[in-house]
């Protein structure tokens, strides 16, 4: 037991456990599947690969747009984390995604400032909602899109 108070520790934006797990389990599918490569000594994932390829590609990314999926994302994507003045802090706007390659960079995004703490004084609880069920929308349509990441991510392997 802990007497640390862990109030503050949990105050993430509901579903984003699920995310987590959902972009751990895609990143070990990609890996299997082949999207990787060795950077010096660590292992890259080889995202922008996955998203331009023929099963994903610009096909996924008009049907994405046309359907309205991830209107957040589409529209008001979250902003990338920067330091100003020495401060850390979000830049004052992002770019609008324009293919599918931006959009996973965008849900790539949602991941990295849930789980690098960018979410912790964040004060639009709807917003936030919305961006994450977004990210796991598509990480789970690209699933229904590609069987080669899909039968890694369902274990059949």
């Amino acid at each position: 037991m802990t007497s640390v108070n862990l109030d503050a520790a949990n105050r993430l934006p509901p579903r984003s456990d699920e995310l987590f797990r959902i972009y751990a389990r895609f990143e070990f599918a990609l890996k299997m599947a082949g999207h990787c490569a060795l950077q010096g000594k660590a292992v890259e994932v080889k995202w922008d690969a996955f998203a331009n390829k023929k099963t994903i590609g610009k096909k996924f990314f008009r049907h994405v747009r046309d359907t309205d999926i991830c209107p957040t994302l589409m529209k008001a994507p979250p902003k990338p984390e920067t330091i100003k003045n020495g401060q850390w802090g979000f830049a004052d706007q992002a770019t609008n995604p324009v293919c599918a390659q931006d959009l996973f960079g965008l849900v790539r995004r949602v991941r990295n400032n849930l789980f690098h703490g960018g979410k912790y004084f964040d004060d639009d609880p709807t917003r936030n909602k919305a961006i994450v069920a977004e990210a796991i929308s598509i990480l789970l349509l690209s699933l229904e899109w590609d069987n080669e990441v899909n039968f890694y991510f369902e274990g059949r392997a």
